[in-house]
């Protein structure tokens, strides 16, 4: 029986493992204003979304790189 639930878990975790997944990438960014502490910019965001459900948004993260190195992460506070 231990044997049977094992091979259950391995096939479900392959198949969740394999699913596609919803992929966000930024379009387009300007730049609105820039001061001595802070940049404040307005970024457009495409969602490609492999199902016909809507998504739903409950917490944004995001990290800010330059030339392939880390900067920043980022998250908005759960909707």
């Amino acid at each position: 029986m231990a044997e049977l639930l094992e091979k259950a878990k391995n096939y479900v975790a392959e198949k969740v493992t394999n699913m596609p997944k919803p992929e966000a990438s930024v379009t387009d960014v300007d730049f609105k204003r820039v001061s001595r502490d802070s940049v404040e910019y307005l970024a457009k965001v495409s969602v490609q979304n492999p199902y016909s459900t809507s998504i739903p948004i409950c917490e944004i993260k995001y990290s800010l790189k330059s030339a392939g190195r880390f900067l920043s992460l980022f998250a908005t506070p759960p909707f």
